[in-house]
């Protein structure tokens, strides 16, 4: 795909994903607020550089999704399952047209069971569902090896800044934190990782 053709509908994506949120964050009596305007020019930049670093379409694709999620996580503390079922319906079905849809599931699978496993094992306070969820839509987008290092880096991401937290005495053993925007994080550095470190 041309690069500026998938910055554009990355951008148009993000903006559809943000409409999603919003009235799925309006039924609860919830607001997310405005768009960042940096969120559609990160997307932009992200699609542009993976395009042209001939990753899929699926992947380009979850990067609006991720960035979408990651901010209304942050900022309500929930990811809603429409913008979740909208991200895991566009990744399935982009997936069939390029003829990714079998590693698409068992990025699904793999991704999502395992932060499910996390999830229960947890009594649900590590993780919440919604975190689940998503980690399922971006495991269809990104596939079995790349969902799995998006996920890896989350966690990485997540460690360290909890760690950051408890260091700094801004936080104690038992706080939570949004886990959305780490994996966030984790999906745009496993998309934007040089060749040689991607998986």
């Amino acid at each position: 795909m041309n690069p500026m053709l998938a910055s554009v509908g990355a951008v148009a994506a993000s903006l559809l994903y943000w409409t999603i949120a919003a009235d799925a964050a309006g039924r609860r009596r919830m607001t997310i607020g405005t768009l960042p305007p940096l969120l559609p020019a990160l997307v932009a930049a992200t699609a542009f550089a993976a395009t042209s670093a001939d990753l899929p379409v699926t992947a380009v694709a979850a990067s609006a999704g991720a960035a979408v999620a990651g901010v209304v996580d942050a900022r309500t503390g929930s990811i809603f399952d429409p913008l979740t079922g909208a991200m895991l319906i566009a990744a399935a079905a982009l997936a069939l047209i390029e003829g990714s849809l079998i590693n698409g599931l068992y990025g699904a699978a793999a991704v999502g069971g395992g932060l499910f496993l996390l999830h229960a094992l947890s009594s649900g306070h590590g993780l919440g569902l919604g975190d689940v969820k998503l980690g399922t839509a971006l495991g269809m987008a990104l596939g079995v090896s790349s969902g799995l290092t998006a996920i890896a880096l989350a966690f990485v991401f997540g460690g360290t800044y909890g760690t950051w937290l408890l260091a700094t005495k801004r936080a104690r053993l038992g706080s939570s934190i949004r886990f959305g925007p780490f994996i966030a994080a984790g999906t745009f550095a496993a998309l934007l990782a040089p060749p040689g470190f991607r998986p």
